[in-house]
This record gives C-alpha cells, sequence and structure tokens, in this order.
C-alpha cells in the first residue's frame, strides 16, 4: 500500500467539504422555499411536512450534479 502524499489531503479535504457544503444548500433552499410555499397556502402540518421532505428530495436531485462539478473543480485548481 502507497502511503498518501500528505500535500493533498488538504486539498483533498477542501473538495469534500465545498462540494458537501453545496448538496446542503441546494437541500436546504428547496426545503424551505416548499416549507414557505406551504405556509403561505395555510396548508395543514401534514401537507407541510411532505412539502419538505419533497423539497429535501429536489435539492439533492439537482444539487448532487454540481457538487460533483464542485469537488471535481477544487481537485483540479
Amino acid at each position: 500500500m502507497v502511503p498518501p502524499d500528505l500535500n493533498t489531503v488538504p486539498t483533498l479535504l477542501e473538495a469534500t467539504v465545498a462540494s458537501v457544503s453545496i448538496l446542503g444548500g441546494a437541500m436546504a433552499y428547496e426545503s424551505g422555499l416548499a416549507a414557505v410555499q406551504a405556509l403561505a397556502e395555510d396548508a395543514p402540518s401534514e401537507i407541510l411536512g411532505q412539502r419538505v421532505n419533497e423539497g429535501i428530495a429536489k435539492g439533492f436531485v439537482w444539487g448532487w450534479p454540481l457538487s460533483i462539478v464542485a469537488f471535481i473543480i477544487e481537485l483540479w485548481a
């Protein structure tokens, strides 16, 4: 087993943090948007919870490709 180059470990960590941050931000944005829309419609709490969960899923769907691109860019730069 080849030991990892210690100069690449911080770069890998920074790339991982950047990609996870983008994914988390996308999921938080979509769930918050869904919550505000449900509250504006005076939806019951069951519907509010369902829309927040759907927003999390929607944010994951469009957030993971962006996070992978950010990971590659961070490693490349």
